[in-house]
Formats: structure tokens, C-alpha cells, sequence
């Protein structure tokens, strides 16, 4: 649904960006319907895109930047929490696909700089892992990429049409009743780690008449310093993604 391969610099001078430092655009392969090509979307509020597998709306938040003066729950969302940015996806993908062949993350055209290697990559990985389960992580690679299972989001929901809660606000609760029938999990936890293995997730299909609304937060990547925190550390991500965006992409295999 989104483009593997990275898009092209932001399209206007960074002495205008309204987010600066942080600019915020869709990969060329995604139409946003009220915006051009490589503009810069707003913050707080949601945005219509569409791709040749999926249409719906962006939503999205970053801790240290202000919103849209529409967004009224930018700080309350935040506030008491470790959580650094929010997205929330919701629409329709067009034909049926398995949840196995869905992923989140990215694809990176260049080495990363800088990385650490050996033991400490294998902390490192550990620690994402914990964090993320069935994380899928190469970073030392010349083509590095950053991928975990759609069914490995925080929050996720199903709905029929027209059911859909109303992301404007930025509140979603988990329901996937839609998806998995009788078959209960007693939390969300429970939920993304059956969903991040292939052999379970193969079991399920997306339905065209249903709306998938999913959340995805963090606590380590601070989108107003570009800084990561892990393990005690910060690390400079402009440094390390040897000049490319860091981006978030929905994908089929």
C-alpha cells in the first residue's frame, strides 16, 4: 500500500515547514485527497488517503509538536504517559488478504552509519523485540528495513461500514470481536502476540466490507529531537538513516 522504495525530499523550503524540525508527507505511491503531492499533512487532525489496496485516514500526534487548533486532546493524550507519537490508521483495503501477508515498517534504499554490531546489536534487538513482538529487524544490511506484523499494533478494531468510531478525537478501543468471532483474548497483549506469528495470523483474512481501525504509539523515537531512546542511550537517527526519512508504511507480501 505504501511505496518500498523511498520518496523524494519534502517539496518545500525546511524554513517553512509548519512542524519544523519535523516534516510530515505522503510516499508519491499514496493520494492524499486534499493535499499535493509532497506538501507538508497537518498534525491532530485526520487525513484521506488512498493507495492501489487500501482507503481510509491518517491520524497523528507527535508528543513535543502542536497539533491542529482542532485537536483538543493533544495534551491529554500525552500527559502522564511515556508515549512520544501517536498514528492511527482506519479505512478499507479493497480485496481480501491474509494478516499474515500485512506488515508495518519500512525499507531503507541505504546502509544506515554508525550501528552497533555484535552483542550490542543483539541487545539492541532483544530490547525492540520486547517491545514489539515478531519485530523483524536488519539494520546492518547495505538495504536495511524495520518490519512487524499488522496484527502486532496496539490497539486494533473491526467494524462493519458506516461503525467506525470517529478518529478526530484520537481515542480507539479494541474490538476485534468482527475478526476473531467467539474466539476471545483476554488482553490486548495476548491478542498481538498470536497475531505476530504467520501461523496464526494465515488464518485471517481481511473482508472489503469492513473498516480496520489500528493504533500504533512509542516510547523511544522523539520526533522533535530525531533522537531514539534505547537502553539507556539516545541515538541521532539523522546520523544514523544516512540521510533518508524515517517513514511508516502498511505492505503486502
Amino acid at each position: 500500500m505504501g511505496g518500498v522504495k523511498a520518496g523524494p525530499p519534502p517539496a518545500q523550503a525546511i524554513e517553512t515547514w509548519p512542524h519544523r524540525p519535523t516534516f510530515l508527507c505522503a510516499h508519491p505511491d499514496v493520494k492524499t485527497k486534499d493535499f499535493e503531492p509532497g506538501v507538508s499533512l497537518p498534525l491532530g487532525i485526520p487525513i484521506d488517503f488512498e493507495s492501489d489496496l487500501f482507503e481510509g485516514k491518517l491520524f497523528c500526534r507527535l508528543k513535543p509538536i502542536p497539533s491542529h487548533p482542532d485537536d483538543k486532546g493533544h495534551e491529554a493524550y500525552f500527559e502522564g504517559k511515556k508515549r512520544l507519537y501517536q498514528f492511527i490508521v482506519q479505512g478499507h483495503f479493497k480485496e481480501e488478504i491474509a494478516l499474515s501477508d500485512i506488515i508495518i515498517g519500512d525499507f531503507y534504499e541505504r546502509p544506515f552509519k554508525g550501528v552497533p554490531s555484535g552483542n550490542l546489536m543483539k541487545l539492541y534487538q532483544a530490547f525492540m523485540e520486547a517491545i514489539s513482538p515478531g519485530l523483524i529487524m536488519d539494520m546492518t544490511s547495505d538495504t536495511p528495513k524495520i518490519l512487524t506484523a499488522f496484527g502486532n499494533c496496539q490497539t486494533m478494531r473491526v467494524d462493519t461500514k458506516g461503525q467506525e468510531p470517529d478518529i478526530s478525537s484520537g481515542n480507539v478501543e479494541e474490538d476485534t470481536s468482527l475478526l476473531f468471532g467467539k474466539e476471545k483474548f483476554s488482553s490486548i497483549k495476548k491478542r498481538r502476540k498470536y497475531l505476530s506469528k504467520p501461523k496464526n495470523s494465515s488464518k485471517y483474512k481481511t473482508n472489503p466490507d469492513h473498516m480496520y481501525t489500528i493504533e500504533m504509539y512509542d516510547h523511544t523515537m522523539c520526533f522533535g529531537t530525531y533522537y531514539q531512546h534505547a537502553m539507556g542511550a539516545k541515538m541521532d537517527m539523522a546520523t544514523i538513516l544516512n540521510a533518508q526519512p524515517l517513514a511508516l508504511g502498511v505492505f503486502t507480501t
